[in-house]
């Protein structure tokens, strides 16, 4: 695999962004290559999977690029105050990606995960653009982040998505009620057991039981920490996999 670090400028952001990019090197390796965008947390940058990961290990071989951007603190939403960063990944990093790689620039071709804020992030937005990406993963996701039980937002957070943003447009249990369950992309989510967030992925996999939408949930052990995602991020990539029409190793 070869490995890049892009940097570009995001129309949405209005600045300078940058991104960290896996992709093929054999030239026998069949094409248009698929797509995995794979988000960071709240305290981390495009750097952080490839730095305690083994990320391009695990796609060795694989006719699929690897794409992480930068998201900020920004949860991949377009700020009340602030930054559009949901635009940044939507229009300028895969309109980059679609534009620069020899990939497959529909639906079929791209899936999306995340931990933690990317998460939340991979859940949300594939729920809000379901044309977009074949299946979406979310490892120990920030999904029920808006929620009345996850207590009250922070000034910072606030400014992102305003003062009362349960049930709004940028949670996740609101949009999946509103979105077209024929198109929703294939959905899977985790969750450690020792996991601060593990009682909203709990309430996130009830509320899409109870709406009837077929999804992959497991709780494993762990915590939120790398030793947990490095594991659980092979699981994603079969799971994408499946639903980009990638034949796995051995």
């Amino acid at each position: 695999m070869a490995f890049a670090t892009i940097q570009y400028f995001s129309r949405s952001l209005r600045k300078a962004s940058s991104m960290n990019v896996v992709f093929p090197d054999d030239p026998a390796t069949p094409r248009p290559y698929r797509v995995f965008y794979l988000l960071h947390g709240l305290s981390d940058d495009h750097s952080i999977w490839m730095r305690r990961t083994s990320v391009e290990r695990y796609v060795s071989g694989l006719p699929l690029v690897v794409v992480m951007p930068d998201g900020g603190r920004g949860f991949y939403t377009n700020a009340v105050e602030g930054f559009a960063y949901e635009d940044d990944l939507i229009q300028d990093v895969v309109g980059l990606i679609d534009r620069t790689f020899p990939v497959k620039a529909e639906k079929s071709g791209r899936a999306i995960g995340g931990l933690s804020m990317g998460g939340y992030g991979a859940i949300k937005i594939a729920l809000k653009h379901p044309n977009m990406f074949a299946s979406a993963n979310s490892h120990s996701g920030a999904v029920g982040f808006l929620r009345p039980r996850a207590g009250g937002l922070e000034p910072e957070f606030a400014r992102i998505f305003g003062k009362s943003p349960a049930g709004g447009p940028e949670d996740p249990f609101a949009i999946v009620e509103k979105t077209d369950h024929g198109i929703i992309p294939a959905l899977r989510l985790d969750c450690g057991r020792d996991d601060f967030l593990l009682a909203q992925n709990r309430d996130f996999h009830e509320h899409l039981n109870k709406l009837g939408i077929v999804h992959e949930y497991d709780e494993y052990p762990g915590g939120h920490e790398w030793s947990y995602w490095d594991e659980h991020v092979r699981e994603a990539i079969a799971f994408h996999a499946k639903y980009l029409d990638i034949p796995m190793k051995k």
